[in-house]
């Protein structure tokens, strides 16, 4: 391979990073509403339309996760450590003309990925809220029948 074949493979594979993060904006986007409308059913325990929830979320994690493991491919081929995180992704798409757009693009992306967290942390607490609720109502239950008179 010549050395200009080289560049402009290395070019491919820094805009495929580019367009990686573009559509990891759009996904975080939409997964913040389905996290809010998770929420939203959480506290109407509506089942039927948590699951279905629950399943558009995982197929949008999934599809992240895949371009964070590309991400994760592009950086190794321009031998650039998994340690080195969001400054290897950095150095990498100032290398494209569109760099200051392309900068600002990854920064909105961790914000959104921060945002995300944050909802998925309080949909975890109203989990662990309702679980509580009904572990006490259960004890209760239990308590109830070990004190209330046996008819054997």
């Amino acid at each position: 391979m010549t050395g200009s074949g080289h560049i402009s493979r290395a070019q491919q594979l820094v805009q495929v990073a580019a367009r990686d993060i573009e559509q990891d904006c759009t996904d975080y986007q939409c997964l913040q509403g389905l996290m809010q409308s998770l929420y939203e059913q959480l506290l109407l325990r509506n089942c039927e339309q948590i699951e279905l929830l629950n399943q558009q979320i995982l197929v949008l994690i999934d599809f992240i996760s895949t371009r964070a493991t590309r991400r994760r491919k592009i950086l190794a081929a321009f031998a650039i450590p998994a340690a080195a995180g969001n400054q290897g992704i950095i150095n990498l798409l100032c290398t494209l003309p569109d760099s200051a757009q392309l900068l600002a693009r990854w920064s909105q992306l961790e914000g959104f990925v921060r945002e995300t967290k944050a909802l998925n942390e309080r949909n975890g607490k109203l989990l662990a809220m309702h679980n509580e609720i009904i572990q006490q109502i259960l004890g209760g239950q239990q308590a109830e029948q070990v004190y209330s008179p046996q008819y054997y």
